[in-house]
């Protein structure tokens, strides 16, 4: 975990990176080391982390006791307390639930008008292009992660332990 930190992931600036690994290999590990690494060397201020709903709370705790980062939950409440503004930009850590961004248009927008050093996406393979449809359809996690890859992040990371789900074509 630390020779790939290290070797693979620092040296490349800015970063586009899959991380592929078998369950359990410690990949959400090697991505809170490569941030706290970043955070410590004054090269990431805003971060945000985005993955299944069911993983947000376990990557807010994994962070808080092994790297001692303090990240918030994205919340409804806060779209409503922005008040109009970008609700982005008050929120430096931010960890966000995928379907909670990309199925809401309004944020996709304020998505594509914000500034990340370091976006990390868990569970990258959900996010393919294919939607089903003979290759047709893009998803809408597709879209929420090709926004925050083209114009949002400088870092990206995405991870996951099913690169391509056994077809070749959506890798």
């Amino acid at each position: 975990q630390i020779r790939a930190v290290y070797e693979e992931l620092l040296p490349r600036i800015p970063l586009r990176f899959l991380l592929a690994d078998d369950p359990g290999a410690g990949k959400t590990i090697m991505a809170g080391l490569y941030l706290k690494e970043l955070i410590l060397r004054s090269d990431c201020e805003r971060a945000m982390i985005v993955a299944p709903g069911g993983l947000v709370e376990q990557w807010r705790e994994e962070l808080s006791q092994k790297f001692d980062l303090r990240f918030e939950i994205f919340s409804r409440q806060m779209v409503d307390d922005a008040e109009g503004r970008n609700v982005f930009a008050d929120h430096p850590l931010l960890i966000a639930r995928m379907d909670q961004l990309a199925r809401n248009e309004a944020l996709l927008e304020q998505i594509e008008d914000s500034q990340w050093d370091l976006v990390i996406v868990d569970e990258a393979h959900t996010c393919v292009a294919d939607g089903g449809f003979g290759g047709k359809a893009r998803t809408q996690r597709y879209d929420l992660v090709r926004a925050l890859a083209q114009d949002a992040s400088r870092h990206l990371l995405l991870v996951t332990a099913t690169p391509h789900s056994g077809k070749d074509e959506t890798f």
